[in-house]
């Protein structure tokens, strides 16, 4: 009887007692900045110092181990046992599901050297996608890798990953990355995606989700405002050539040549992807010569002649982003500021 009593007891205080947020979730800058994956938030990563002015915030049971956290649905909320897709909560479900993403996320896991790609994307970011469309354990293919956010975002959610990447120099400062880092290094391959991924093909392999970050179009003519601004000096856009290899999706000629190279690489990653399963996509839209041109559009419409289901776009406004004089005085041109993440899935 004092034995069930004892029990009883434990597990009222399992109920009463905070949520601790592990610090292998937490991440230290040069700023000694921690940032947690808060639960109040839907687990987005939040500066720890925005923590201690949330009402939830129950203090440091460590400094170097754990954050307390009194928020509640954080401890009560459990995985659907249906859910075969991910390891999400309900909560984190749904949040997942917005169709707009505004976080403005850390630069970390040296950002100034990944940087030097002029397009590399927030791993943090990434990691958001990765987690909502695989499991712990499971294979993300990354055709176009850059400096490899995507696959720092697969070694810190435990899932595994292959990235292709034609310029060998941004496969040098990923390994550079996850040295400096201490980031568990995932498979890399340097070439042409179009050949890699028929190679892939060809030795039966495949993916549980395909997560990838394409060069946008064509390398575009730099353009910017008459005159000479110096409060705007410093705001050029980079829009040069990614490498010198005839291959590289960005030395295409044209939109034309560009969306069908888009289409051929869309035909091998549906080959490569699992049945039922998912590939995710950032494109940002151009403007040249004049014109708006919608290139998430016409990159969704190869992907659904290459036989995926369009399932819809989730917007990254990229906070923070500087805002360019272009047209200044004369004419409206509009700052992209925003990317969209198209959704694909792959039927049975």
């Amino acid at each position: 009887m004092k034995n069930k009593n004892k029990e009883e007891e434990k597990k009222m205080k399992q109920f009463t007692l905070p949520t601790y947020i592990e610090y292998t979730d937490l991440k230290v800058l040069k700023t000694q900045e921690l940032l947690v994956a808060c639960p109040q938030s839907h687990y987005q990563i939040e500066p720890l110092v925005k923590c201690k002015k949330c009402e939830f915030f129950g203090g440091l049971l460590s400094e170097h181990e754990y954050v307390i956290c009194n928020y509640k649905p954080a401890r009560l909320e459990k995985v659907d046992p249906q859910n075969k897709l991910n390891e999400l909560t309900g909560s984190e479900w749904l949040f997942f599901t917005k169709s707009v993403i505004m976080t403005s996320y850390p630069l970390e896991f040296k950002h100034e050297l990944r940087q030097e790609l002029g397009a590399s994307k927030p791993p943090r970011l990434m990691e958001l996608i990765i987690r909502f469309f695989t499991k712990t354990g499971e294979w993300v293919l990354d055709p176009f890798m850059g400096t490899g956010a995507t696959l720092i975002a697969a070694s810190l959610s435990g899932r595994k990953a292959l990235g292709i990447e034609i310029n060998p120099r941004w496969i040098e400062i990923y390994r550079q990355v996850c040295e400096e880092e201490k980031i568990e290094e995932q498979e890399v391959i340097q070439g042409d995606c179009l050949e890699i991924m028929s190679k892939l093909i060809q030795e039966g392999r495949c993916f549980d989700a395909i997560i990838t970050d394409p060069p946008y179009s064509p390398a575009l003519e730099k353009t910017l405002t008459l005159g000479d601004y110096p409060q705007w000096r410093r705001r050029f856009t980079r829009l040069e050539e990614f490498s010198n290899d005839p291959r590289d999706f960005r030395n295409t000629r044209s939109f034309s040549e560009y969306y069908s190279k888009m289409k051929q690489a869309c035909e091998l990653m549906y080959n490569l992807l699992k049945p039922e399963r998912y590939m995710a996509m950032i494109i940002r839209d151009s403007y040249q010569d004049g014109r708006y041109i919608p290139t998430s559009f016409h990159v969704a419409q190869k992907a659904e002649e290459a036989g995926f289901i369009f399932k819809g776009i989730k917007i990254w406004y990229q906070a923070g982003a500087p805002v360019r004089p272009y047209g200044y005085p004369f004419s409206y041109v509009p700052n992209i500021i925003h990317h969209s993440i198209l959704i694909f899935k792959k039927g049975k």
